[in-house]
């Protein structure tokens, strides 16, 4: 996708506005955030190679964006060193006064490596990873990134354990949501063109700090 474009989009939605991890990243602008690669998960701490936005979005505090690059991986028995693989970056931008931080992020291994470093093509619907704040932050939010790995799935709905429903028509392939105020996703369903079910995941439900369920029981209620 053109850089341009999308960089033009963060314009636009700056107009309209007046994770992970905690970050101290502030800037004038979010392009100065979002221009910047990510560094890879894991040990080495490298910046990703290849770096590439690859949508972005609003929220009610500000803009999210999903970016990917290349990472080294794990050195293989007949490899003396490791590979470069895809990285799935997610980058969570909230306004505060005239500054914008970067106030969560999180990276996973995109979809398309697994399924052709197998060699056999993946019968799932949709691939997705779910970012969180730490347990300790003030303000918390949860990040629900991907990919549609068919043509068949004409959107995403997700309920998260604040009670919010959301859904994602995927742009480009990429699925991308935020929920101010949850700790974690509670269902997942991939829909055709009609709205029937494709696809439909329950995750393990996340437990509190005392030890309940943050997840009501939802079956049937979406």
């Amino acid at each position: 996708m053109n850089r341009r474009w999308l960089f033009g989009l963060v314009g636009l939605i700056c107009l309209g506005t007046v994770g992970y991890n905690a970050v101290s990243i502030v800037a004038a602008t979010p392009e100065e955030i979002l221009r910047r690669s990510f560094s890879c998960p894991g040990e080495s701490k490298a910046e990703a190679k290849d770096f590439q936005v690859l949508t972005v979005r609003k929220w009610e505090k500000g803009i999210v964006a999903l970016a990917r690059g290349q990472c080294p991986g794990e050195a293989s028995t007949f490899q003396k060193e490791s590979s470069l693989q895809p990285v799935l970056n997610y980058r969570v931008v909230k306004r505060q006064g005239m500054e914008w931080n970067l106030t969560g992020t999180g990276s996973a291994l995109s979809q398309n490596f697994e399924k052709s470093k197998s060699g056999k093509s993946n019968k799932k619907l949709i691939q997705y990873n779910v970012g969180r704040t730490e347990p300790k932050a003030k303000e918390k939010h949860t990040v629900f990134y991907g990919e549609i790995l068919s043509p068949s799935v004409a959107s995403v709905e997700v309920a998260f354990d604040n009670g919010k429903v959301l859904r994602d028509t995927g742009v480009d392939g990429m699925l991308l949501l935020v929920a101010p105020g949850a700790t974690a996703i509670c269902d997942v369903r991939a829909l055709g063109v009609d709205h029937q079910i494709l696809q439909r995941d329950e995750p393990i439900p996340v437990r509190s700090t005392s030890g309940m369920n943050t997840c009501q029981p939802i079956s049937g209620q979406l």
